[in-house]
């Protein structure tokens, strides 16, 4: 009885391992390529809002008041989710492409 547990003990081990295993890179690839995106975009739109304080630093006042007229002040963030937003919804859509494209040929993964 010891010798069948043992094997089946293996058996479920070495299976659910490797699944585990195929699954945690996955994972941690996703969450890199997550990590990257969302990095780039801040990286953006950090850029694009010292550019912006660099320009309004040599505008005259009034200017920057009708500024603040039209950009609500939470405006870094606005940016910042508009952008995800954008990106998000191109990577779903070629992941959908692909998606359907594995189902029409019959290629299941």
């Amino acid at each position: 009885m010891g010798v069948l547990l043992s094997i089946l003990m293996q058996f479920l081990v070495k299976t659910f391992g490797t699944i585990f295993m195929h699954a945690a890179f996955k994972i941690a690839y996703t969450v890199l390529y997550i990590s990257i995106v969302v990095a780039a975009i801040y990286a953006y739109v950090s850029t694009y809002r010292t550019l912006v304080n660099s320009i309004s630093q040599t505008m005259p006042e009034i200017v920057n008041g009708v500024w603040g007229w039209v950009m609500p002040s939470n405006a870094h963030a606005c940016f910042l989710v508009i952008f995800a937003v954008i990106i998000l919804r191109f990577v779903t859509r070629q992941w959908l492409k692909l998606i359907n494209a594995k189902f029409k040929a019959g290629i299941s993964n």
